[in-house]
């Protein structure tokens, strides 16, 4: 009869939450009008430096550097995300509990439009938080807008090392060898290539000023008993410590900590550096867990092995290799010396140890007194190694040490999803050793996510945040197919925040031995069995007498002892001290039965060492029970029922600065270039622009253009900068030869987007305002951009305005970066980028019959010829995501893919770790471009957001009927 296989039980699936933590409620996008919210950075806020500070590292610009100021602007909430929704579409249903209400699901998070519209004024659930932005923004909105002063308890900074800027960016979400020089591994992302400008215009001066700056407000950010660590190569070290010396105080500083980052040498022309370094400050009173490293019992420390028998020996070479296993029950010790490092004369005296007198070399003492030198001595934990007698350290006494600088073993293997991407468990070290689960920990260089990535796997609260759209793009992913253990916590009702249960162990020392309260008891009561039985054996060996047994150990090491000398007789040991000449002592009764011996005797031989052994096994116990516990903060105790996901995330942004009128630009004179602060602000260069446009025209498909016959600037207008008229060109008409309303000349108005931010999407619809008011009405609004905040390209796709058609020309990168690249990449400086092609159909059969599938075929496209819209291909679609039941306020997706995910990324990580729970044809559709079958919620819209290789968004909702 065949077996049946055993079905292995489902586990729950989890995620932590931070009862009783709470954030402020910043806007929902889709909640944002001016009306709603009006600063948009037209306030600032001042930071100001002591200019007294002593010693102080000086640089240009730096005295005419003592304050700055931020604009203080809103976090607008993009996305909300919760894996565990997202994962219960592929869950198997076959015996499932009731799904449990999500964070974002509760009425809490979701209040009504009239307090959902007053932002900040109300406090939500806890959810984590990937912000995109510039730190600086970031932080001060935190500081200002959310009153998080002296709430985050670590802060972890890893800036870019150098100067150079190819190194520093990854321009695809899957490209990874970005090489130094090469123009196509440049980003084109403008937040990176302001970030670039502002950070090295001036070398060296600018990356301290850029960095000063955003440390001042990470220590504001600090709780008292908060940690700044800054990753940093040696090229630099030496500056940021002086830096951070005059921010946190010489005396805050804790550690430079020397961390391995190759295993091997890369070809240095010079003595090759392996490693680099964090710098480690605490803002005031230090909050700080001990962790311990394994050590293996086979390093070069540990000299000797006892046996089961008690025999003790010097271990092998080629045990010590690993070549010969060591014997079973064995136990590998080392000796530890028992001299004092500082001399005190109460500690200088004779010990009769085995026969033998040992006294301190001149000038030196013993560790510790003689009483408890003759404690260790009755527990057998000395052992004379050279000339005196040095304490036995057991492997298995604590086979752990603390974690000290350097750390040597965080090179190696790395699954690497970005260029410069830190090894996690140089993260998780920092923010092991200075938090508790629930605390916060904050990240303004997020990179691929690893600070915020490390932080979820150990139950702490994160905020991070970047300009690079490609590497929060990376970190999103990481993220939401992140398995993690589930760490069993100390009150579970209380959430994540009362902490975790942890791994104890024994930490036996010498301290713990000599001042054990049992010990004495113990040998007062078994010892005297031990004496017992050693009269029995000497008395067994004088009536059956064996040849003269030779001492290996003791005051009568190498010397006999013959058994046949009358009972009375004695020698003098070196101590001085009397030994019975035909009698064995203590200590030199071997632990093997000798061969010569004759068997009457064994039975006698045998019931000394187990007289011994009951006393050694007895002490040994009360050694355990009084030795200190170390908790081992880097192993919780885990509940090996659950598999814990990350838990809710918001995805954010920083809003655009808002655009000025080209009266405004020519209000502002040129100003001389100030050596005293980096490249700042706004430098808008329209005119440029609009030169550029009324040259090259706008690329469409198939070799088409929209080209002009006069782009003027337009006067009077703030959120228009140029009015002109099409020119028809026979351009494209090869593949094109439709007639259609785009061959006639046509009147355009064109907005220009910021210069380093994405064009958002209250410019869209001031800008639309004015067009309004335009005498006669354009037929063309053209809005022109070096990036689109998806809800700005999600409102020109969807406006409506019979006879005008809104479009959305994507700028090239070339325009911002002509002095830093070689060549041009093409002379194409303007094409039209169109919406999300997405497909809703209703599904007449099978058993989803009456559900919805959504297909995405990729982007949408004007014809320049036709003025039709047309379709485009989805091959650069890295990730795109679902919202079944669109609210109007922010993306809550239920279903999110990663058609660009290669087999061992993406969900195929997370299919690995729960293939028990989650169906496996199901979640490979989330590699693709179609969704699962589902039914439209209460809104009866749904959204869709597509995220290209560039990290670039478009946002498309639709409704249901």
């Amino acid at each position: 009869m065949a077996r049946t296989e055993k079905k292995k039980a489902k586990r729950l699936i989890e995620s932590y939450e931070h009862k009783g933590k709470q954030r402020a409620n910043n806007p929902p996008v889709g909640l944002v009008t001016p009306d709603t919210d009006p600063d948009v950075g037209q306030k600032t806020k001042t930071y100001t430096y002591d200019p007294h500070l002593d010693p102080q590292l000086v640089w240009a610009g730096k005295a005419e550097h003592t304050s700055f100021q931020v604009p203080t602007v809103s976090l607008h909430v993009h996305e909300r995300i919760d894996p565990r929704t997202i994962i219960e579409a592929v869950r198997k249903r076959n015996g499932d509990s009731q799904r449990q209400l999500t964070l974002f699901e509760t009425a809490e998070e979701n209040p009504p439009l009239c307090q959902a519209i007053e932002f900040y004024r109300h406090a939500h659930g806890w959810s984590n938080r990937l912000v995109a932005g510039d730190n600086l923004l970031v932080m001060n909105s935190l500081l200002e807008k959310e009153g998080m002063a002296g709430k985050v308890q670590m802060v972890y900074i890893d800036p870019p090392y150098g100067i150079k800027y190819g190194s520093n960016f990854q321009p695809f979400v899957n490209k990874r060898d970005v090489k130094d020089g090469k123009d196509e591994d440049l980003t084109a992302e403008p937040e990176q290539i302001r970030a670039f400008r502002d950070t090295w215009e001036l070398g060296i001066h600018s990356y301290l000023t850029y960095l000063r700056d955003r440390l001042l407000l990470a220590k504001e950010l600090l709780t008292e008993s908060g940690s700044c660590f800054v990753q940093i190569g040696d090229e630099n070290v030496h500056l940021i410590r002086c830096l951070m010396d005059e921010l946190f105080g010489k005396d805050n500083f804790v550690s430079l900590i020397t961390f391995r980052k190759k295993l091997m040498p890369l070809g240095g022309k010079t003595l090759e550096n392996m490693c680099d370094y964090i710098l480690w400050y605490a803002k005031n009173k230090i909050k700080y867990y001990q962790l311990y490293i394994k050590i293996k019992p086979l390093s070069t420390q540990w000299r000797f092995v006892e046996l089961e028998d008690e025999t003790r020996r010097p271990l092998t070479s080629d045990e010590r290799n690993g070549k010969v296993p060591l014997p079973e029950c064995s136990r590998v010790y080392t000796t530890v010396s028992q001299l004092a490092p500082s001399y005190s004369e109460s500690n200088v005296y004779d010990f009769e140890f085995e026969g033998r007198v040992y006294r301190p070399p001149k000038g030196q003492c013993w560790l510790t007194t003689k009483e408890k030198m003759e404690i260790l001595a009755s527990q057998k934990r000395l052992q004379v190694d050279g000339d005196l007698p040095r304490y036995i350290l057991y492997h298995d006494d604590f086979p752990y040490q603390k974690l000290t600088n350097p750390w040597l073993d965080t090179a190696g293997a790395l699954e690497k999803i970005y260029v410069i991407q830190t090894n996690p468990k140089i993260i998780e070290r920092c923010l092991l050793m200075t938090t508790d689960p629930g605390d916060l920990v904050f990240d303004p260089t997020c990179g691929s996510g690893t600070t915020a990535y490390v932080a979820e796997q150990w139950g702490r609260r994160w905020i991070t945040c970047d300009t690079s759209r490609v590497a929060l793009t990376l970190a999103k992913q990481r993220l939401m197919t992140a398995v993690f253990d589930y760490y069993e916590l100390a009150h579970p009702e209380e959430g994540v925040g009362s902490g975790f249960k942890y791994k104890t162990v024994p930490h036996v020392t010498l301290k713990s031995i000599a001042n054990n309260p049992e010990i004495d008891g113990i040998f007062a009561r078994l010892h005297p069995s031990v004496e017992q039985a050693l009269a029995e054996l000497n008395l067994a060996l004088r009536a059956n007498p064996p040849a003269p047994f030779k001492v290996t150990q003791g005051g009568r090491a190498g010397k006999t002892v013959d058994f046949r000398k009358p009972e009375g007789e004695t020698v003098k040991l070196p101590s001085g001290q009397g030994a019975p000449a035909g009698a064995l002592l203590e200590w030199e009764v071997p632990f093997e039965f000798p061969a010569g011996w004759p068997e009457a005797v064994r039975t006698a031989f045998e019931a000394f060492h187990d007289a011994r052994r009951v006393m050694q096994k007895a002490m040994d116990e009360a050694i355990a029970r009084h030795a200190p516990q170390e908790t081992l903060y880097d192993q919780p105790l885990v509940d090996r029922k659950k598999k814990r996901v990350s838990g809710p995330f918001t995805v954010e942004a920083v809003p655009a600065p808002v655009v000025k009128s080209v009266e405004e630009i020519l209000e502002n004179q040129p100003q001389h270039a100030d050596v005293s602060i980096a490249r700042s602000g706004e430098t808008l260069r329209q005119a440029e622009w609009r030169d550029e446009l009324l040259r090259t025209g706008i690329r469409g498909k198939a070799g088409q253009y929209i080209r002009f016959a006069r782009l003027e600037p337009l006067p009077g207008c703030r959120f228009l900068h140029a009015d002109g008229e099409t020119r028809p060109s026979s351009e494209g008409t090869d593949s094109v030869h439709e007639e259609g309303t785009a061959y006639a000349p046509q009147r355009v108005a064109v907005s220009f987007g910021p210069e380093h931010a994405p064009l958002e999407q209250r410019q869209v619809a001031q800008a639309i305002e004015e067009a309004q008011t335009l005498v006669p009405r354009p037929k063309l609004i053209v809005f022109a951009a070096f990036q689109f905040d998806p809800e700005a390209a999600k409102d020109i796709d969807e406006i409506n305005w019979p006879g005008v058609t809104l479009l959305k020309a994507q700028m090239n990168a070339d325009l911002l970066t002509d002095d830093l690249k070689k060549k041009r990449a093409t002379n194409q400086s303007f094409w039209l980028i169109g919406q999300p092609d997405v497909e809703v159909e209703r599904i007449t059969e099978g058993a989803d019959k009456g559900q919805y599938r959504v297909s995405v075929h990729g982007f949408d496209y004007y014809n320049t010829k036709t003025g039709a819209i047309e379709s485009g291909g989805a091959d650069k679609i890295a990730l795109w995501l679902l919202d079944t039941d669109y609210d109007g306020r922010s993306l809550y997706p239920r279903q999110v893919f990663f058609p660009m995910a290669g087999a061992k990324e993406g969900w195929a990580r997370l299919a690995k770790s729960l293939r028990t729970e989650i169906d496996g044809e199901l979640l490979e559709a989330y590699r693709g471009t179609v969704s699962l079958p589902f039914v439209p919620g209460e809104h009866r819209r749904i959204a869709v957001k597509i995220v290209d290789d560039r990290g670039i968004e478009s946002l498309k909702v639709l409704e249901v009927e």
